[in-house]
């Protein structure tokens, strides 16, 4: 990655993703439209900017989402962190702002654990060039419940996108 900020597109399809996530229950009791070409007046239709309904979501959620933080991981050093567990450690006990953890693409191989006391945590790829999160322990070392390359006990949490 290059040290530039999500801007344009990007920050347009978190918001979609933000979007999506919040509302799913909404979207999903309408029937989406075959036409490709309806599927966006579609969607705006029925979810509004978070300007609109900020009265409408959880304060708590509405405050997290103004001025994100973006922190950038790249394995070559390029970025603020070159491993995942690093980025989410940086992150304060109690955050109460969206975090976006940007991550350059590679393999990363660690066990990426996000604890109940770190919410509005979001991890993202880029599509492009997709990121490839490996964990090489089994459940005879850590059991059934701890061997998960990606755990996620907080609130909030985006998954990769």
């Amino acid at each position: 990655m290059d040290g530039k900020r999500i801007e344009g597109n990007e920050v347009y399809a978190l918001e979609m993703c933000v979007s999506i996530l919040l509302f799913a229950p909404i979207v999903v009791s309408q029937l989406i439209p075959a036409d490709k070409s309806k599927v966006e007046a579609w969607f705006n239709g029925i979810i509004k900017p978070v300007k609109e309904r900020g009265k409408t979501l959880y304060l708590e959620l509405v405050k997290a989402e103004t001025e994100p933080r973006i922190i950038k991981v790249v394995q070559d050093g390029d970025g603020e962190f070159d491993n995942i567990t690093k980025a989410i450690e940086s992150v304060p006990l109690g955050n109460a702002k969206r975090v976006n953890i940007s991550i350059g693409p590679g393999s990363y191989k660690e066990k990426i654990r996000i604890e109940r006391n770190k919410p509005f945590i979001t991890l993202l790829g880029d599509p492009k060039n997709m990121l490839n999160l490996t964990f090489d322990r089994t459940t005879k070392q850590y059991g059934t419940i701890d061997c998960a390359t990606l755990t996620n006990e907080s609130s909030y949490y985006k998954r990769p996108i």
